[in-house]
């Protein structure tokens, strides 16, 4: 069952535009529990979004609630994709389990380059390529998650997910110019902790006292390794894992 463009549907019916023939379209993907979660803060980045890449439609509050009580989803994740012709609401279970939580993510280093310049590099585009690609290929070599530096060799971000680490008690993250998209969560991190955001270096991570992912769905996944090496393990992420879920429980 989908939605497009207000109507409920089980087919696959969609209007051909400039998003799905140029991939000229943005999404966000946000947590639904009893209610969305941060979804203003998705629809603030995916509005602004739409008018760099010249398109003129807006979703407002308003429309994303009354389409999503249309079908009475819960504890999932809902895609909301927005072209030149469509506005499209998708759900899928929420891949991410405790035992991922109590383990960490295995990650690896990525071949490809962000490239810091370049216009998808800060949007939540369709052009998702490069992200497919190196996320599947870890994934078929028992990683759970891709790490990518920029055409600097420093450090950015993960394929879906954005970085931290900490160092003496601090935690640390790329900067925005570093090339990496804006996570919803990570702005939830940096504006609730001192967070030390620059230009670092593999060696950073690797030496760190511990390092963890973000997104939307995952909320905060600590890294038990990069490659083959075993990060240590800081309380300081149990922590803030659990500040967080505290937090969009009382939302």
């Amino acid at each position: 069952m989908i939605i497009v463009n207000q109507e409920i549907s089980n087919e696959n019916s969609i209007e051909l535009d400039s998003g799905f023939l140029l991939g000229k379209a943005l999404f966000e993907t946000i947590l639904l529990k009893d209610k969305p979660i941060f979804f203003k803060e998705h629809l603030q980045r995916i509005n602004k979004g739409l008018l760099k890449i010249g398109l003129k439609t807006q979703v407002s509050e308003e429309y994303f609630i009354n389409n999503i009580s249309k079908v009475g989803w819960k504890n999932c994740a809902v895609r909301l994709t927005v072209s030149e012709k469509n506005i499209i609401f998708t759900k899928r279970e929420i891949g991410y389990k405790e035992k991922d939580y109590i383990s960490g993510f295995k990650t690896k280093l990525s071949h490809i380059y962000r490239n810091p310049k370049s216009h998808f590099t800060y949007l939540k585009s369709v052009n998702y390529i490069d992200n497919l690609i190196e996320r599947e290929k870890a994934i078929n070599e028992g990683y759970n998650e891709v790490i990518f530096l920029n055409y600097e060799k420093y450090l950015s971000e993960g394929s879906v997910s954005n970085l931290f680490w900490i160092k003496n008690k601090k935690i640390y993250t790329p900067s925005l110019e570093c090339g990496l998209l804006d996570g919803v969560v990570r702005k939830w991190v940096v504006s609730n902790f001192e967070v030390c955001e620059g230009k670092f270096q593999l060696n950073d991570l690797l030496n760190s006292d511990g390092a963890f992912f973000t997104n939307s769905l995952m909320g905060v996944m600590k890294v038990e390794r990069v490659n083959e090496k075993l990060l240590k393990k800081s309380d300081i992420i149990n922590d803030i894992r659990l500040t967080y879920e505290d937090y969009i429980a009382k939302l």
